[in-house]
């Protein structure tokens, strides 16, 4: 018999988030890196490593801190808060998926003044029955 993955539609992935008590979303400036982000530093490197080496295969070395810092931290884009526009401002964030006190998902996003850019999404691979790169698209 062969397997199959059944992909769930927009309304079971919400209730299964909300069934697994997604308790909260952070975003976070990371460039400059922001108070916010540098508090969660700690948490988000391992969830980074974790996914790289389980579902990319990635080795050890190629996933270190210095390789995080120059693909998901270290951007070219300068932080801008115009007298109109989004709260926060444009610029590169990280959009934090807590769940019960645990990072399980962030999602690397450039905001612009005419779009925002989903630039790459990294999860814990013990979460991944969640969907959390389909639900964070949806978002």
């Amino acid at each position: 018999m062969a397997a199959f993955t059944l992909i769930p539609n927009r309304g079971q992935l919400t209730r299964r988030l909300s069934s697994q008590r997604l308790r909260y979303l952070k975003l976070v400036r990371v460039n400059p890196p922001e108070a916010a982000f540098k508090a969660t530093y700690n948490a988000s490197y391992p969830v980074f490593r974790k996914y790289q080496v389980e579902v990319h295969h990635d080795s050890e070395s190629e996933c270190d801190k210095m390789s995080f810092q120059g693909f998901l931290v270290d951007g070219p884009l300068l932080p801008w808060q115009p007298g109109s526009g989004p709260e926060q401002g444009y610029g590169s964030f990280h959009h934090q998926y807590w769940l019960d006190d645990r990072l399980i998902a962030v999602g690397v996003l450039d905001i612009l003044p005419h779009c925002v850019s989903s630039v790459y999404l990294y999860y814990d691979p013990e979460y991944s029955f969640l969907s959390l790169g389909t639900y964070a698209s949806l978002r």
